[in-house]
């Protein structure tokens, strides 16, 4: 009894006070597992400026931002982080945090939003970040009831005498399913703490901390509702995912992203830097001006290979494998971060296939007539012979 009333203890300090000494951690398998999961968890933190500093951790790449009137952070990372987040913070400057923005919609960058909302912060994303995040909330609302439906299908054909109530309910199961759509969003509770507080439909210009904060809207890119946040004072730039350093984007086109967006808001950002600018990406280390313009240079060289090996018909699969243009990035490390090389060159293609189908059908119909065209010469000569 008394060794379970001391981890009780033990756990009660590790929650509320922190502070064990690693000896009493040491020596408690619990506490060594809790102070290991909080280790892993912890942020690594990078001086920017004198007053903005980088986290870096689980999920994407955090701004902080402070001064005389509080702190400004840029996205959020994970649910889980936010407690090791804060102490980070509080590492830096005591000032209280104010607010929060989402650079775009993604969980590994907003996914901590109801903790530093409920910590008194104000979260501000575009209009369409706030939308894709409702948009996911309805989806898992309606997959959940979809799922119920389905089950109760199921064991109803387990029941004795459910036949003509079986036969019934799978006759009108798509009628229940849009049904069950409808009443999944109107019932659903949406989590309004996830959900910015504040959402801007172009751009928006922020003061705080003695600096103007300007907000870009970066459409169609990584995902429809992309920005990039530039502090002209400090000469730095976060960039969320519209720009990763050292590894293969990801182009969330279900989510509105595309190939030619995510090349322009490259451009954007290159023209908004200049050499001495420092860039937060949305994923890896700090970068440069430079290191945007050789990710513009290596997305423009994929997609131009990739358009040749389309036009002569090589499938999806075909381009995929192929590493004869890749290998110069490959080596550098580009493809061992969350999107392989195999991944990206999928990416490109379907990016190709969108745009360059049509010409392509047109160009095969056009070589299928001229076969037919030949076929039917020559069979016109063979009977004037």
């Amino acid at each position: 009894m008394k060794l379970n009333f001391a981890l009780v203890i033990a756990l009660f300090i590790c929650t509320f006070s922190f502070a064990q000494t690693d000896e009493e951690i040491g020596n408690d398998p619990e506490l060594t597992k809790k102070a290991e999961e909080k280790a892993k968890n912890r942020p690594g933190t990078y001086p920017v400026t004198d007053n903005i500093f980088m986290l870096k951790g689980m999920g994407g790449n955090i701004a902080v931002h402070h001064g005389i009137d509080g702190v400004l952070m840029i996205d959020t990372q994970f649910e889980n982080i936010s407690e090791s987040i804060l102490e980070a913070i509080a590492k830096e400057t005591d000032l209280p945090l104010e607010f929060v923005i989402n650079t775009h919609a993604h969980g590994d960058h907003t996914g901590g939003n109801k903790n530093f909302k409920r910590k008194g912060a104000t979260i501000l994303a575009h209009e369409n970040t706030r939308d894709i995040m409702l948009s996911k909330m309805y989806k898992t609302a309606e997959q959940q009831a979809l799922a119920d439906l389905e089950k109760s299908i199921e064991e109803a054909k387990g029941i004795s005498g459910s036949g003509e109530k079986l036969a019934a309910m799978e006759e009108t199961k798509e009628e229940l399913m849009i049904r069950i759509r409808e009443q999944a969003q109107e019932n659903m509770e949406i989590d309004y703490e996830q959900l910015p507080a504040i959402s801007f439909q172009d751009d928006m210009l922020f003061h705080y901390n003695d600096e103007e904060i300007k907000l870009f809207h970066i459409p169609n890119a990584h995902t429809k509702g992309d920005i990039m946040v530039y502090f002209p004072k400090s000469n730095v730039i976060h960039t969320g995912d519209a720009f990763v350093n050292g590894m293969y984007p990801f182009i969330d086109f279900e989510n509105g992203g595309s190939y030619e967006g995510y090349q322009r808001g490259l451009t954007t950002i290159m023209n908004r830097a200049n050499d001495e600018t420092v860039i937060i990406p949305g994923h890896g280390n700090l970068a440069n001006r430079a290191d945007v313009i050789e990710m513009r240079r290596m997305m423009k060289i994929f997609y131009d290979k990739v358009v040749v090996e389309y036009m002569m018909n090589k499938t999806e699969d075909q381009v995929a494998e192929m590493r004869n243009f890749s290998e110069l990035f490959d080596e550098k490390g580009y493809g061992d971060g969350f999107i392989t090389t195999e991944r990206f060159l999928r990416s490109v293609y379907k990016a190709v296939a969108l745009e360059k189908g049509r010409e392509r059908d047109k160009n095969k119909r056009q070589t299928e007539l001229l076969k037919k065209n030949q076929e039917r010469a020559k069979k016109m000569d063979e009977g004037r012979q």
